[in-house]
């Protein structure tokens, strides 16, 4: 009978220290990195007076909301939080806040100071988009000509005294958002709407606001669903000088009206990768053609529009039932001259990366709820989040361009890092492991911000 040798892990005893000790290192220095920034003053520009002696001012409650969604706080009661943990009081120069107070914050928001810090996602947006172009290396910098995606989500609420409440066509007892994300997951404008708001409602204002700090003449995209192909979504992109790429809708297109004036349909080209992955699956890629038309649309006599039309073979069940093809569309402003068809499909379908992004807004920010009842407060809070997200989004492509981690998986790594906070030399100091202090040197470096000096190098770590 074979026996095994018992194990017992090691006993540990607890020892009490009068040490200030933090398990968020990484949150200090991004807050901080934040707070140096040259996105400072147009930020405490955004926010509402507090006009009382006695109140926190409005910079300092917008910083420490901040820092809530940075640490991944999940609602306002774990401002509570902040009190156990010396490090973000330290750098504010004393205790943070309760959440009622923050509460009030939000509510002083009236919609002047919504609309400012809606702009001033994009200008966010634009400045960490034009930095990680500047250090990145090839293939990993982004293009400075952004690819936005508008869609839509519903947040699921219990309570009856929310304001903006109501039924979607879910059935869902909701609020509505509409957001407005690049292709690397930034956001550049937010609104908050009653849970019954149809998807499209007010995407003309977010899409000239999302693109207000460009010229017209700049290269910029634009890509939506069916539910924003309509003609004034079309015009506000021309506005603007956007390029569109809109999902085709029947009703306010009649795009499959026309399909039968398409006679030139030629057949998409699979990779040799596909071809592969498909043969060593055992299975066969489907039949699809593609051709083209072009679409008048009724406020211009002149312009013509085209529609991309991609149609599949379906499968002979199928076939009987509901047609022998299943058509897809893509209508656009896009030159075709040096463009293949294919090319217009397979760049309006990177509009997908956005429902992760706003999955991530939802989940890893938690405004899957709200915490106030009237509607201006948790439009500022949903914001104040994007803001947030922006930030620590940019921290995660730095941290690794070829794949960047969720908020979740970075908040692992970068803040939830132990430390120690010393006074050296009248200097505030926060003592923390040799790998973690190089990587925020190298965001601070990344940020155009003077890096820290280490008094005592050798001492990172130990003490």
């Amino acid at each position: 009978m074979l026996k095994y040798k018992t194990f017992s892990p090691t006993h540990l005893e607890l020892v009490p220290t009068k040490h200030r000790l933090t398990s968020a290192s990484g949150l200090g220095t991004l807050v901080e990195a934040f707070d140096e920034s040259v996105l400072k003053e147009p930020f405490e520009k955004c926010l509402p007076e507090r006009v009382s002696p006695r109140s926190d001012g409005s910079y300092r409650l917008g910083l420490i909301q901040l820092a809530s969604f940075i640490r991944g706080h999940d609602c306002l009661a774990d401002l509570e939080e902040f009190r156990k943990d010396p490090t973000l009081s330290e750098i504010m120069n004393g205790d943070t806040v309760a959440p009622r107070t923050m509460g009030d914050f939000l509510r002083d928001f009236e919609p002047k100071n919504l609309e400012e810090l809606n702009a001033f996602l994009s200008l966010q947006a634009k400045s960490y988009r034009v930095q990680l172009e500047k250090h990145l290396k090839k293939p990993f910098k982004p293009s400075l000509a952004p690819h936005l995606s508008i869609d839509s989500t519903s947040h699921v609420q219990s309570g009856v005294k929310i304001e903006g409440l109501a039924f979607n066509y879910k059935d869902e007892w909701c609020l509505d958002s509409q957001g407005v994300f690049d292709e690397i997951g930034m956001c550049w404008d937010l609104e908050l709407r009653p849970g019954n708001t149809k998807s499209g409602v007010g995407a003309c204002e977010q899409i000239r606001r999302a693109f207000s700090s460009y010229k017209f003449d700049d290269e910029k995209y634009l890509s939506g669903d069916a539910a924003y192909c309509n003609q004034d979504v079309m015009k506000a992109c021309m506005s603007v000088g956007a390029k569109f790429t809109l999902t085709a809708n029947q009703a306010t297109t009649y795009w499959e009206d026309h399909i039968p004036e398409i006679t030139d349909w030629v057949p998409w080209v699979y990779t040799k990768e596909e071809r592969a992955a498909a043969l060593a699956a055992g299975i066969t890629l489907p039949e699809v053609e593609l051709g083209r038309f072009y679409w008048q649309p009724s406020w211009n006599d002149v312009l013509r529009i085209p529609v991309v039309v991609k149609r599949q073979v379906r499968s002979e069940q199928l076939s009987l039932l509901e047609g022998h093809y299943k058509y897809y569309g893509v209508i656009t402003n896009l030159p075709l001259i040096n463009r293949t068809l294919q090319s217009v499909i397979e760049f309006h379908n990177k509009r997908g990366n956005a429902e992760n992004f706003i999955r991530e807004e939802k989940y890893g920010y938690d405004l899957k709820h709200f915490p106030c009842l009237k509607m201006r407060a948790n439009h500022a809070y949903g914001l104040l989040a994007m803001i947030a997200h922006n930030l620590l989004r940019w921290a995660a492509i730095h941290d690794s361009p070829s794949r960047p981690k969720f908020a979740k998986g970075f908040r692992s790594k970068f803040i939830g890092v132990p430390g120690k906070m010393v006074s050296h030399a009248r200097t505030l100091v926060l003592k923390v492991s040799f790998e973690f202090y190089q990587e925020v040197q190298r965001l601070r470096e990344a940020l155009e911000l003077k890096p820290f000096k280490s008094p005592i190098p050798v001492a990172l770590g130990t003490g």
